[in-house]
């Protein structure tokens, strides 16, 4: 469970990163 916090907002950090590219 504790890993899966960090590796939820890396998610979010993705998400907005190719967003901004397209």
């Amino acid at each position: 469970l504790i890993l899966l916090v960090p590796t939820a907002f890396l998610l979010i950090i993705y998400v907005k990163t190719v967003s901004q590219n397209d």
